[in-house]
C-alpha cells in the first residue's frame, strides 16, 4: 500500500501469535508509532526509528530492552542496528547489556569510526519473565525522502553466551538505501544464510516493484528452509509499504498522516 510521506512501519516480532498477549502488544505498537511518527513529523527518519524501536525495549512487552530473554547462564545479551538509507552510515552493536541497544547503535554510527561494536555497557533493565513478542524493528521514510531502518533483540532464550544473530548484521536484520528500507524478524541463524533485507534492496534496485520483491524473498526463504521462520517489512522511496510473513503471526503496524494501523494476524494489509 502506498501512504503519504512522512511514513512509519514498525514490527514487534513473528511468531507465534496464537499462544502471545497480542492485546498488550497491539496497545505497545499503537504507542510505538505515536512515538516513532512525533519524531519523524520534527525530525529524520534515522530519529524516528531508533525512537520507535526504544520506545518498544522499554515497554518489555517484546523480546528486546527490557523484555530480553535470558541466555543458557542467566543473563541478558542483546544486539541492535541501525541505518541511514541516504549516505550508507550504519551502527551496531551485539551482546551488549544496556538499557536501550538501538541508541548504543546510534551512538556507533554518529561516531563514524566503526560499523559493530561487541559486548559492553551496564545490566540497567529489569528482565521479564514472560514476554509477548520477539524481536523489534521500523523502517520510516521522512519529508526530505531519506529512508532508515532499525531492529533489536534479545535474542533466543537459552541461547549460548556470545551468540550474535541477524539483528546487528547490516543486509540480515535490516537495510536502508536511497530506494528501499527493511527490519528482519525470526530465526536468526536462517536469516544470516540469506541477508534478506539485501536481497529485497537488490530486487527494488532492478525495479521490482517493493511488495513482489519482498514476496518473492519470503517465497526463497520458505522454498529452503519451511514455514514458521522469518518476517519482515519494508518501505520504498515513494512511501509503498508492506509486511509479509511465514509465521502464525508478526506484531505490526503503520503510521503516517492519513492512517494509523496495528494488526497481528493475515488479514490485516499495511
Amino acid at each position: 500500500m502506498k501512504y503519504t510521506r512522512p511514513v512509519i512501519l514498525i514490527h514487534g516480532g513473528a511468531g507465534d501469535w496464537t499462544s502471545r498477549d497480542s492485546d498488550t502488544a497491539l496497545r505497545e505498537l499503537s504507542n510505538a508509532l505515536d512515538r516513532g511518527f512525533e519524531q519523524l513529523t520534527k525530525g529524520s527518519s534515522l530519529e524516528a526509528v531508533v525512537e520507535a524501536v526504544a520506545y518498544m525495549e522499554d515497554s518489555g512487552a517484546f523480546d528486546a530492552g527490557r523484555g530480553s530473554v535470558l541466555n543458557a547462564k542467566g543473563e541478558v545479551e542483546m544486539d541492535a542496528g541501525v541505518m541511514s538509507g541516504k549516505d550508507l552510515r550504519v551502527g551496531a552493536v551485539a551482546a551488549v547489556k544496556a538499557r536501550n541497544p538501538v541508541k548504543e547503535a546510534l551512538k556507533v554510527l554518529r561516531d563514524g569510526r566503526h560499523v559493530l561494536m561487541v559486548g559492553g555497557g551496564r545490566e540497567e533493565m529489569i528482565n521479564q519473565t514472560e514476554v509477548s513478542g520477539d524481536t523489534v524493528g521500523a523502517v520510516a521514510l521522512d519529508m526530505e525522502g531519506s529512508l532508515a531502518a532499525a531492529t533489536s533483540t534479545g535474542g533466543i532464550r537459552g541461547k549460548l553466551p556470545g551468540r550474535v544473530g541477524d539483528s546487528p548484521i547490516p543486509g540480515a536484520g535490516y537495510y536502508a538505501t536511497t530506494n528501499v528500507a527493511v527490519s528482519s524478524t525470526g530465526i536468526g541463524e536462517l536469516i544470516l544464510r540469506v541477508l534478506p533485507a539485501k536481497e529485497v534492496d537488490m530486487l527494488v534496485s532492478m525495479g521490482f516493484p517493493l511488495e513482489s520483491s519482498l514476496e518473492a524473498v519470503l517465497g526463497k526463504m520458505t522454498s529452503l528452509f519451511g514455514e514458521g521462520i522469518v518476517g519482515m517489512i519494508g518501505l520504498d522511496k515513494q512511501g509503498n509499504g508492506h509486511a509479509v510473513f511465514n509465521t502464525k503471526g508478526m506484531a505490526r503496524g503503520v503510521m503516517s498522516k492519513d492512517v494509523k494501523k496495528v494488526a497481528v494476524f493475515q488479514g490485516d494489509r499495511i
